[in-house]
């Protein structure tokens, strides 16, 4: 993949481990964590997220079985659960390379290969995949069926435990228990997301599996105090242009200028994560004074208004920082911060920071 050289996203190690470290105090006694990774960490970058966590957690989850191979080739040695539904031309890679499929129909027990480990997916309420909970004593009785393929787990998905005080949680946590029941004790039980863990007392089972936590934000509206974003995100400036008050810039003509002053050009635009519909929306930082992004965000450019401010060619330009991260670019784009980070381009250079 060849990297773009347009802007730099840096991810602070650091603030990663403190995030595991504050979501593990709301940890039961003996329950394990298993960090989600998917997504290329959110875009933090999978395998050096893994590899930095790799010690602290009990296991990674990831959503496509290519990513699971990734983190194996990137030196991943604990266990890697995959979500996606299995894809039959790709089966033979779970044992291959030591990954945990994810069994969630039951015409997947006809073609997984003898050898190849599982957890098994119900649906107690989020109606995205799985077994239906009614059916828990058939697929007890498939999996003994097939004692040739190794059921390591159970799990389900909390709908609505981003904020606290849903009497969903608690419903279906009573469905996932009574689906348990089914099941032999030593499967590996894990129903808790971030949201789950922090904001709930209901009972973790074995396992919760801590995503957007540990990468610095709350998975819903209730902030979680502790938490550090990250990630972080700059530019530099590549030309500045002398503007007239009444002038516009970009496509749309939908910003005019307040008075005379200067407009600097940003070399990101939507392909790069800025989303179109940030706009005259955002804030940007230069050297501790933010400026506001002004006209359409097209799609390889941004445009800064400085007023009577101007600055040289290649000053650098934060995009997300403190007091500016992507919880306040979800909340401009009616989104959730997985979206804002996800977004931006794999191509942008990772860098990896301690502090």
């Amino acid at each position: 993949m060849i990297q773009k050289s347009n802007s730099t996203v840096t991810v602070n190690i650091s603030f990663l481990k403190n995030n595991l470290d504050t979501l593990s105090c709301y940890l039961d006694p003996g329950t394990k964590a298993m960090a989600v990774v998917k997504a290329d960490a959110y875009g933090h970058g999978a395998v050096k997220v893994a590899v930095a966590l790799e010690q602290k957690v009990h296991a990674f989850a990831v959503n496509a079985i290519q990513e699971g191979i990734e983190l194996r080739e990137g030196g991943i040695t604990k266990p890697i659960l995959v979500f996606e539904v299995p894809q039959e031309h790709l089966i033979s890679q779970y044992k291959k390379h030591d990954l945990t499929a994810t069994i969630s129909a039951k015409e997947h027990f006809d073609w997984i290969p003898d050898g190849t480990s599982y957890h098994l997916n119900f649906n107690t309420g989020m109606a995205r995949m799985g077994f239906n909970a009614d059916e828990a004593g058939e697929i007890a009785d498939l999996v003994k069926a097939r004692p040739e393929i190794f059921c390591k787990g159970i799990y389900t998905h909390f709908a609505t435990a981003n904020d606290p005080g849903s009497d969903f949680v608690k419903k279906q946590h009573n469905a996932f228990k009574e689906v348990c029941r089914y099941f032999p004790d030593h499967l590996t039980t894990h129903i808790a997301n971030t949201g789950g863990t922090v904001h709930y007392e209901t009972e973790q089972f074995d396992m919760v599996r801590l995503g957007i936590g540990l990468y610095g934000y709350p998975s819903g509206d209730i902030a979680i105090e502790g938490l550090k974003p990250a990630l972080s995100w700059h530019s530099s400036l590549v030309q500045i242009n002398k503007i007239k008050e009444g002038e516009s810039v970009s496509y749309g003509a939908t910003w005019r200028a307040p008075a005379d002053g200067f407009v600097g050009i940003l070399p990101v635009g939507y392909e790069d994560g800025v989303k179109r519909r940030l706009s005259d929306r955002i804030r940007v930082r230069i050297k501790e004074q933010e400026h506001t992004v002004v006209g359409t965000v097209t799609m390889n450019y941004t445009f800064v208004y400085f007023g009577k401010d101007n600055y040289p060619r290649g000053t650098r330009v934060d995009l997300l920082y403190k007091g500016n991260d992507a919880y306040h670019w979800a909340k401009q784009l009616n989104t959730i911060p997985y979206e804002v980070l996800t977004s931006i381009d794999k191509r942008i250079p990772r860098a990896y920071i301690e502090s």
